[in-house]
């Protein structure tokens, strides 16, 4: 699924318009919205009546929204205007301070699910998707290549991991890198085609962790950091563990791990 880029960032009061410029700094195509009593600037947008009134009249101009409020207020929005699941735009919604972003409405359809995860991979906080399909995925691949690696030669080598492994393609909820490579046009265009949402961190998150990886000498002394495919997918999963360590092939590394069952979880 290509990325929607007609999007919306609301805020319903002043407070949350620190995350919401965070978050409109790496994505400056989308418009930003807030009342006309919060202390919005010259490129942003204001709307004069109730957040309710004013969803109504743009529910349909975008393709997505992103609300940096509290869910409530954005169920009672939606409620007389909640769409067909496969013609409505994507609804996320994140809290002021930044800690999660929900995929409320229109999660597979509307692209709430990717947008949730591009939200997170920009800001940090954590993408929250409940959606069946999604939440049965315990699959996350972490990825690593050189500049301008052969997409042919990514490719194979995913499919190499996942077959080591018996996983379906399917079940890989997400894909990770760093953020250095995350223009890179092969991770791109891998990310695209099998529709996972890739998770970037950055150099600093990854040497802030002590996981036992296999550690790359030429790696860190290139880009600083011990390694990438396997501390990112790492960080990206829930209490997971190594299924297929970092394999490479033609300045492409690649790695998987497995999320437990929901009984062999930490109580």
């Amino acid at each position: 699924m290509s990325a929607r880029n007609n999007i919306a960032i609301v805020v319903i009061r002043s407070e949350g318009l620190e995350f919401a410029r965070k978050l409109r700094q790496s994505f400056p195509s989308w418009d930003l919205w807030g009342p006309e009593s919060s202390d919005i600037n010259a490129d942003e947008k204001t709307y004069p009546s109730r957040f309710k009134n004013w969803l109504s009249e743009n529910f349909l101009k975008y393709e997505g929204f992103v609300c940096v409020m509290a869910a409530g207020i954005v169920v009672r929005s939606l409620s007389t205007m909640i769409p067909d699941k496969r013609t409505g735009p994507g609804v996320v919604v994140c809290d002021e301070f930044g800690r999660h972003a929900i995929s409320l409405l229109g999660g597979h359809e509307g692209g709430a699910n990717i947008l949730a995860h591009r939200v997170a991979s920009k800001t940090g906080c954590v993408p929250i998707i409940t959606t069946g399909t999604e939440s049965m995925k315990n699959y996350v691949l972490g990825v690593g290549c050189k500049k301008n690696a052969a997409y042919e030669s990514l490719k194979e080598l995913v499919i190499e991991v996942l077959n080591k492994a018996n996983v379906l393609p399917d079940k890989v909820r997400v894909m990770t890198t760093i953020d250095l490579k995350e223009n890179e046009p092969s991770i791109l265009k891998l990310s695209d085609e099998f529709n996972w949402p890739l998770v970037i961190f950055s150099g600093n998150e990854i040497n802030a962790t002590n996981f036992q990886i296999s550690h790359s000498t030429f790696v860190e002394d290139s880009i600083g950091v011990p390694g990438v495919c396997e501390p990112t997918a790492l960080m990206a999963s829930h209490f997971g563990k190594l299924i297929v360590p970092k394999t490479t092939s033609n300045g492409c590394a690649v790695a998987l791990v497995g999320e437990p069952e929901i009984m062999d979880r930490r109580p």
